[in-house]
């Protein structure tokens, strides 16, 4: 996600909760911050994307593991010996809440309204991943009323055609960017479209009140009966304290801890014996890391990025975790195809990260600000890190943020100069990584190359692998990867593993590579 995918492990600000929330066919989720968004075209973290999930259809989706599988389509579709033509057939008889029709105008009009620079969407533009389409650059440009690529057989046939060919196109159109939209309801909120969206799925938007409360109702008319909801409602509680949420959980008033077990108290949960049918582990597909905006003072200085990642004890940082996790070497997560086991890790060395500093002419020191979620794991990291580069000279003081306001922050370009962050997996292909977060033109608003990375040969590398089979993008996305790695935009941290502590009268758990939770699975006992 994958989404641009914040690690989130904590929680933070009470909210009166009632215990018969938790109580029958419903289910209470705490969340130490609020939504950043529900609009499918920019919510692109962790928590968004499984709400995202549970309100809005794909033509695609995952729905065990990250194997491909229709949902909106009939079909996995026809793909042109080119590669360059993928033609669907969507279901008849899915509706939005208001009535309007799911058909293929309005996968066309959700594409479309993702790629609109006006969007902020992360996949806007033509460096997106529907930046590829046929006429999508036209359309960009203002020289297009619509994206020639997507066309409409007819109401229920919708086809598109790529410039070149893409083994990821498919993958795309099984993430929120890609679902469909209703229109009327989009065009009649314009920029509040947030706080109102009109769904398809599993679920609907019942409300939302900002840094409350939002609910999610059971869908009646969600088209799939087979594999509809059973709950009736998801009450997810926003800014709570992570040891109020704890302790409501442990009464019974809260099922599940929607960012995990709270650092804190994980040692002491993970020992006893009564919560061995609450804990959940899963190795997510991730990185959480350092970065250094390349473009800004002082880390526009390769010596003095050099410095940081020498500067930085990572096995100290993983403690602070309680041990949720593996050092990371690379940027490119274990599990994930690219990976790439000959790759060393910067040894941990203060002696020559203040050699590097005194070489780059900073040996008296430098101040600059370092930026992180406000939750208790990243604040915790922060210090860990401000006190590691005190040690060679840098003053860093922290800043840290909710999420709304700190993934507005670190993906503007130039906002910050470091800052800590995660990314995860949005499909299983290291396109979803590299591309992302060190391609020249994703240093963009609302983009995720936080570092302001640019290398005119990584980008061909990166246009290259996207384009050939996967085997042979793997030997090219790790030589993409040791060129950036030796240029030190990033000090990647560790790979993290999620624990969840759910209410064992939830059955149908799973923590989902992709969608975290899915919520149209969980059933109460």
């Amino acid at each position: 996600m994958k989404k641009s995918l914040i690690t989130l492990l904590t929680l933070g600000f009470a909210v009166t909760a009632s215990s018969a929330f938790a109580a029958g066919k419903n289910v209470t989720v705490a969340y130490s911050s609020d939504f950043h968004t529900l609009d499918p075209a920019i919510g692109d973290d962790t928590q968004n994307w499984p709400v995202e999930h549970a309100l809005f259809v794909t033509l695609l989706t995952y729905k065990t593991g990250t194997a491909l599988s229709p949902w909106a389509a009939t079909d996995m579709g026809k793909t042109s010996a080119d590669g360059k033509t993928y033609t669907f057939t969507i279901r008849k008889g899915i509706t939005f809440a208001d009535g309007e029709p799911t058909d293929a105008a309005a996968f066309k009009y959700a594409l479309e309204r993702v790629v609109n620079p006006k969007s902020k969407s992360p996949q806007s533009g033509k460096a997106g991943w529907f930046g590829n389409l046929v006429g999508a650059d036209a359309y960009v440009d203002g020289k297009a009323k619509d994206i020639s690529g997507i066309k409409l057989l007819d109401p229920y046939t919708i086809q598109f055609q790529l410039k070149k060919p893409d083994r990821t196109f498919l993958n795309y159109l099984a993430t929120p960017f890609a679902s469909a939209v209703a229109r009327k309801a989009a065009e009649k909120w314009g920029s509040d479209y947030s706080h109102h969206v009109v769904g398809n799925g599993p679920f609907t938007l019942k409300s939302w009140t900002p840094g409350q409360e939002m609910v999610l109702a059971r869908n009646p008319n969600y088209f799939d009966k087979a594999n509809a909801a059973t709950i009736n409602e998801v009450h997810i509680l926003l800014n709570l304290n992570e040891q109020v949420a704890l302790l409501r959980a442990q009464r019974g008033d809260v099922d599940v801890l929607g960012n995990g077990v709270p650092s804190a108290q994980f040692v002491s949960i993970s020992q006893n014996p009564r919560y061995k049918t609450y804990l959940h582990s899963a190795v997510q597909i991730g990185t959480d890391y350092l970065y250094m905006n390349t473009r800004k003072a002082p880390f526009d200085n390769k010596l003095v990025r050099e410095a940081v990642s020498h500067a930085i004890d990572k096995k100290r940082i993983l403690q602070l975790m309680n041990g949720r996790g593996k050092i990371a070497n690379q940027i490119l997560p274990e599990g994930l195809a690219g990976h790439d086991d000959s790759v060393a890790d910067v040894s941990y060395d203060p002696a020559k990260a203040k050699a590097l500093m005194a070489q780059a002419g900073l040996s008296g020191g430098v101040s600059t600000t370092l930026y992180t979620l406000n939750d208790e794991a990243f604040t915790k990291i922060a210090q860990a890190v401000q006190g590691q580069l005190a040690v060679i000279g840098i003053k860093a003081d922290i800043k840290a943020l909710p999420q709304a306001e700190y993934i507005n922050t670190i993906s503007t370009p130039g906002a910050t100069a470091i800052g800590l962050s995660g990314w995860f997996q949005a499909y299983p292909d290291a396109s979803d990584f590299l591309p992302i977060l060190f391609k020249s033109s994703a240093y963009v608003q609302g983009g995720w190359n936080l570092s302001g990375y640019s290398n005119k040969q990584v980008d061909a590398m990166l246009d290259q692998a996207q384009g050939v089979p996967l085997k042979a993008s793997v030997t090219i996305y790790q030589k993409a990867q040791k060129q950036i790695l030796s240029e030190y935009p990033w000090v990647p941290l560790f790979y993290p593993v999620q624990y969840d502590f759910v209410n064992p009268r939830i059955s149908g758990f799973d923590h989902h590579p992709v969608w975290g939770f899915i919520y149209q699975n969980w059933k109460t006992q």
